[in-house]
């Protein structure tokens, strides 16, 4: 029974301590737990209070005048207010390391964009004025309205993780909201200091319960000795089991751990340390750390240390250089916090943690070094590189700079369709084709491929080619498109010029054979019937040609072309189908309307003759109609040519009549030459000429040469031939070429042929010395020498441009000294007889 009574007393005297440790560590640890929280939000309240308390105190330099002097829009970069707003927010970033961005933007027609912002211009991050600032919803912006601070949860972008702290902006006057304010820090900077403080306040809950823990062995210490000794036991085991495990977490710790006094480093450091700055403990103890700290790296190192020396700021972080014993650099990610202090408030110890960022350091000069070279490619692009997301809009994310030189428009107002729209300088008409192309490369998932033309900003109308690769997400669907478009102006205009000419007759500019062919082809089905073609020929153009010349010839041809394109409707093809020959294909066009045109044609050319009394222009023409897909185009084509045919024979004899009145009459308007010279040379023609008992036809031929026997004249400059002063040597040897042309414009018609040598010969001396080819003698035709006594006879005996009339007797007197010489003396002879 006493045993029983003792063992009974035994466990309830253990019961009250274990009852007053668990009571104990339980209260601790509520305690500890609501402590760590209060210590979290209360430093956490501290960093929104900090933020709200420099925003506000950026907002005391911020007037509603310079807000009200800014339209949020481009043109505002200019203005003294926005470069105020943005020296001032550009010295916030700079001056506060915790801040990434800071920036100003108000709410206008119910949407949120940058007043300005603290990026510069050239940065990726930079907000220029006017651009809207996306995720601000309304709702916000009530609060803001209402007076209230906004601290934003975690926002996460392309450019990282962030928190927000944006203060209203308010008329001191009127209390209206004006504009707000937002400042945003990396949230790994946000979330730095509440953390550190929380992670002391931990310290401090576990350092409690280690006191309890301590107060219970306190408490045990009235037990028996050998309770005591079991539990100093279990105490030593557990704290030496403490010490191996700090001091395995100190050795074998991923960064570097040391303590400082002051610009000393103590011996306490683990082997991460070492290994980072490769110095031994020794080396260490024995070196000044601003000794080792990079010169670019120490000023900023200086100042953040005499802050956290004299109890400014509880503690720093930087990224800064070591440098080796060897020379070479480390980069490392720093943190001090404080250990122990002086009695004055300073502090005496602190702890210095160190992580090996050289490999990421590196890392980002790699992704910068290729930025850079991207930017460099783009820059040097010879287009405009682009990404877009495939919308209706496609909105355009990103934009190279080439963009300016191709569209006329600067990237910015591209960018994210801030201005305009890239669909929307595509040439209307062209929209909905790319559009189609578009979906049916991505239907086939392969490259878009595809020439178009866009409107500059200048107006002016540009070729382009794109090239462009979708970017598919993990559900096959489109996300973006990235692309590339060029220029192609110059090589579209290069190519219209080739096709131009493959399809175009290069003389007169209208279709030629090869584009009349295809049309045929084209145009030979049931929509357009009935199916009319007219087919002209140019008559006596190879009269023109061999007597006036190819030059002439052509000017004729481009006549024609001008008139029978003036003749024609629209949707009729006229083509050059020959040298000489024109021809009008006229879709849905029946034969009575095809026989109304051709009489247009023919009153055309009628109405031209009357108005230019020397025109040459004389056509053949033939009709016919394709009346059902039985009957074939080209038969049909073969009869209107038959009946053009059948005209030019009809024709061709009062046309060649035509034209040799028409070379007559300009004959005489262009030399000193008259119709009357041509008259009185036929009448002492005829005389001579039944003296000499020649027949009738030579006669006739004779009559016929003294009229037409200059004709070759037409073909010399209008220069030469009424020039007042005598001829130099070049104008008189090319107006000796006139007796050749004339020659040539005999042979080239029927009527003429018979006098054409006689013409050739006109100009030759009995005596071989004339021209052109040096006949004498009888060598020269019969009629060619009559005419060259009466011809020189009638030239002395009227006046000319470069002398006056001779008498009659002088001129006769003339002829009879140069009988024998320049003319047959027998004809001379029988000229004096009259």
């Amino acid at each position: 029974m006493r045993i029983t009574d003792s063992i009974g007393k035994w466990i309830n005297s253990l019961k009250k301590p274990l009852i007053l440790l668990y009571l104990s560590l339980t209260i601790i640890s509520i305690a500890g737990s609501f402590f760590i929280a209060y210590t979290y939000l209360h430093s956490l309240a501290r960093s929104k209070t900090e933020a709200v308390n420099l925003v506000m105190t950026f907002e005391a330099f911020i007037t509603p005048e310079i807000i009200n002097h800014l339209k949020a829009s481009p043109a505002d970069i200019e203005k003294p207010e926005y470069k105020q707003l943005k020296h001032e927010l550009t010295k916030i970033a700079e001056n506060n390391d915790a801040i990434r961005f800071a920036y100003i933007f108000l709410q206008r027609d119910g949407r949120v964009y940058f007043l300005a912002d603290s990026e510069p211009p050239d940065s990726p991050a930079y907000s220029p004025p006017g651009q809207e600032l996306i995720g601000f919803s309304r709702s916000d912006y009530d609060k803001l309205a209402s007076g209230q601070t906004i601290i934003s949860p975690l926002v996460q972008d392309k450019w990282g993780t962030w928190v927000c702290a944006t203060v209203p902006i308010q008329d001191p006057l009127t209390g209206e909201l004006i504009a707000a304010c937002g400042i945003d820090y990396p949230a790994v900077t946000w979330y730095a200091e509440p953390l550190k403080h929380t992670a002391y306040s931990a310290i401090f809950v576990i350092g409690l319960f280690f006191i309890f823990i301590a107060y219970y062995r306190k408490l045990l210490s009235n037990e028996t000795l050998r309770q005591e000794r079991d539990k100093l036991e279990i105490m030593t085991r557990k704290l030496s089991e403490s010490e191996e495990l700090f001091r395995k977490v100190f050795e074998k710790a991923p960064i570097g751990i040391a303590i400082v006094n002051n610009f000393r480093f103590i011996s306490i450091m683990n082997p991460e340390f070492e290994k980072i700055v490769s110095r031994t403990p020794a080396e260490l103890a024995a070196i000044n750390w601003t000794e080792m700290t990079h010169p670019e790296n120490l000023q900023e190192d200086l100042q953040k240390f005499e802050q956290f020396k004299a109890g400014y700021i509880d503690g720093y972080e930087m990224n800064k250089r070591f440098i080796k014993p060897d020379g070479t650099t480390v980069w490392v990610k720093m943190i001090i916090a404080p250990l122990t202090y002086h009695e004055s408030g300073s502090v005496r110890e602190h702890l210095c943690l160190i992580e090996d960022i050289t490999e990421k350091i590196n890392v980002i000069k790699e992704l910068e070094e290729s930025e850079r070279s991207k930017h460099m490619v783009l820059l040097n692009l010879p287009g405009m590189a682009y990404r877009c997301i495939y919308d209706r809009e496609w909105l355009i994310q990103f934009v190279s700079e080439g963009c300016l030189e191709i569209t006329g428009y600067k990237a910015e107002i591209l960018q994210h369709n801030r201005d305009l729209a890239f669909y929307d300088i595509i040439v209307p008409e062209y929209r909905e084709i790319v559009r189609k192309e578009w979906g049916r490369i991505i239907a086939e998932k392969t490259a878009f491929k595809f020439e178009y033309p866009i409107i500059t900003a200048s107006g002016k109308i540009r070729w382009v080619y794109e090239q462009a690769q979708p970017n598919y997400n993990q559900f096959g669907r489109v996300e973006s498109v990235d692309g590339l478009i060029i220029d192609i102006s110059n090589r579209k205009l290069i190519e219209n010029k080739i096709l131009y000419l493959n399809y175009h007759d290069f003389l007169t500019g209208l279709y030629n054979r090869r584009f009349y062919e295809d049309e045929k082809l084209r145009l030979d089905n049931e929509e357009n019937l009935p199916l009319s073609v007219i087919i002209g020929d140019i008559n006596g153009l190879k009269l023109i040609n061999d007597s006036l010349g190819h030059e002439v010839g052509d000017m004729l041809i481009k006549e024609t072309a001008r008139i029978l394109s003036e003749c024609c409707r629209k949707g009729d093809i006229l083509a050059r189908t020959g040298g000489d020959e024109f021809t009008i294909l006229m879709p849905r066009t029946s034969h009575e309307e095809a026989m109304t045109i051709y009489m247009i044609i023919q009153q055309a050319f009628i109405d031209e003759a009357m108005i230019n009394e020397n025109n040459y222009m004389n056509i053949s023409l033939g009709y016919n109609t394709k009346e059902r897909m039985s009957e074939s185009l080209n038969q049909v084509i073969k009869l209107a040519e038959d009946n053009m045919y059948k005209h030019k024979l009809l024709e061709h004899k009062s046309s060649h009549s035509a034209i040799i009145a028409t070379m007559k009459s300009t004959m005489f308007n262009i030399s000193h030459e008259t119709e009357a010279h041509a008259d009185r040379l036929a009448e002492m023609a005829r005389k001579i000429g039944a003296k000499m008992g020649l027949s009738r036809t030579e006669m006739d031929e004779l009559e016929l040469l003294a009229t037409l026997h200059d004709i070759g004249k037409l073909g010399i400059d209008r220069s030469i031939l009424n020039k007042a002063e005598p001829l130099n040597e070049a104008e008189w040897n090319e107006m000796k070429k006139h007796t050749e042309i004339g020659y040539r414009i005999a042979m080239s018609t029927q009527e003429l042929a018979p006098i054409a040598e006689y013409i050739l010969c006109h100009h030759e001396h009995w005596d071989g010395m004339g021209y052109p080819h040096g006949r004498k003698g009888e060598e020269i035709p019969l009629l060619s020498r009559i005419l060259a006594v009466i011809d020189a006879y009638d030239a002395m005996t009227e006046d000319r441009v470069y002398r006056n009339a001779l008498s009659r007797e002088a001129a006769l007197e003339e002829i009879r000294k140069n009988a024998g010489t320049q003319f047959d003396p027998r004809i001379v002879e029988i000229f004096l007889s009259e």
